[in-house]
């Protein structure tokens, strides 16, 4: 099992995923996929207990879109699962935003809708938060619903000792994406990846998938990693089939080697640097002034999934991901990168995107790429009574071709011996 170290005010969340080992059960859990550390990133400078109220219009707005993909779609009907650290009810952002939830460590008692670190309720104003005064703070998605789904407890009360702190485990959080496919979320939010437990995670993408339900994960951050420990080659659940990996750019759409990670396993990015969302203190906060986050890229992705789930309800989750992926804005059409994927997410766009299968980039769901056509294949006959291996009958055959020729030689000389008499 690696371990990560944090940075700051992510120190605790540091300690959280090192220790953490309690299962849905709340027993210890022996088994090695179990006991794999799930990565969240938690570089946010914010302080619960202050408000902070963000003046302006959310950057975010202008640079996606927002106000054109709006007028098309603003997410209404549709609920996005949040697995991670629980939502605070009590935010003004969250007002008739959440459904019941669930919590997946421990016994289960937790209440999912509260959240002591603050990470999931960033995660889900960045999706949904609705407009509220004084604030520039605003959702993707400002009219979907959202599902807190708590994975894990994410920081200690006064005088708790770090044996009380349950971090997440790949148990919690597959147990989160089950629960929620299996009680209508049509968009999972997974803000956090995991280099172990592949069978886990592949089961339960693979399960969410079958019901309906597209999942959206980091594509892993290189910041909340150990600088001592080998890079991980997993990013689960984002590299499996029938999930979206998202990885992160800054404000200006560059992507930066010391936040994110790259590789194969990237399908598209978002932005994830200077986010303003809502926060436990019941106020909001602007996250990662000085990296790019992946965790709030994955939360801007899934908040653009929302609105096109709302818009395209009788497609598919690989449908609704075609059209986050072929949409986004890159510099060649037809080329993907291991940096940002198939590019920067633009919800209009994909809103709009007319699928005829013949646009570049990635391939159409509605359009499987053709089988390539077989070379044609050559066809001898033989005669029913032929047998070619056999040496006897090619003797016999030579013998009556020898013959035939022979007698036809011999007719000819004999008319020429007659020819010759006759004069």
């Amino acid at each position: 099992m690696r371990t990560r170290t944090l940075r700051g005010a992510a120190a605790i969340v540091g300690i959280v995923a090192m220790l953490g080992t309690a299962g849905v059960t709340g027993s210890l859990i022996a088994d090695a996929d179990a006991r794999s550390v799930p990565v969240i990133d938690a570089g946010q400078q914010c302080t619960p207990g202050s408000q902070v109220l963000v003046s302006g219009s959310s950057y975010l707005v202008e640079r996606l879109g927002l106000e054109d993909a709006w007028t098309l779609s603003r997410g209404r009907g549709v609920t996005v699962a949040v697995v991670d650290s629980g939502v605070e009810a009590g935010n003004v952002h969250f007002a008739d935003a959440l459904v019941p939830g669930v919590s997946t460590f421990g016994d289960g008692s937790a209440p999912a809708d509260d959240d002591l670190f603050g990470h999931g309720t960033a995660v889900a104003g960045l999706i949904a938060a609705r407009p509220a005064d004084g604030s520039g703070v605003v959702g993707i998605a400002p009219e979907a619903k959202i599902m807190p789904v708590r994975a894990f407890q994410s920081a200690p009360e006064d005088g708790q000792s770090s044996r009380d702190l349950v971090g997440p485990t790949a148990a919690s959080v597959v147990a989160g994406i089950r629960w929620a496919a299996d009680h209508g979320a049509q968009i999972i939010n997974v803000s956090l990846s995991d280099d172990q437990s592949a069978d886990l995670y592949a089961d339960a993408v693979a399960y969410a998938h079958a019901r309906g339900s597209l999942v959206v994960a980091s594509a892993g951050n290189r910041n909340t990693a150990n600088a001592n420990s080998p890079d991980p080659a997993h990013f689960y659940p984002g590299e499996l089939p029938g999930a979206l990996a998202v990885s992160a750019v800054l404000t200006d759409g560059t992507w930066n080697a010391d936040s994110s990670y790259a590789g194969a396993h990237v399908d598209v990015a978002a932005p994830g640097q200077s986010m303003p969302s809502a926060y436990i203190s019941g106020g909001d906060c602007v996250f990662n002034g000085d990296s790019a986050s992946s965790s709030y890229a994955t939360a801007v992705v899934s908040g653009a999934a929302a609105l096109v789930a709302a818009r395209y309800p009788a497609e598919t989750p690989d449908q609704w991901a075609f059209r986050l992926t072929q949409s986004a804005m890159r510099v060649s059409p037809a080329e993907r990168s291991d940096t940002v994927g198939w590019g920067e997410v633009r919800p209009a766009e994909a809103l709009s995107l007319v699928d005829d299968g013949s646009l570049p980039g990635p391939q159409s769901p509605a359009y499987p790429a053709a089988e390539p056509t077989p070379e044609p294949t050559r066809t001898i006959s033989i005669e029913p009574d032929a047998d070619p291996l056999d040496p006897a009958r090619e003797i016999v055959g030579w013998g009556f071709g020898a013959a035939a020729t022979i007698s036809v030689i011999t007719l000819l000389l004999a008319r020429g011996r007659a020819r010759r008499a006759q004069r």
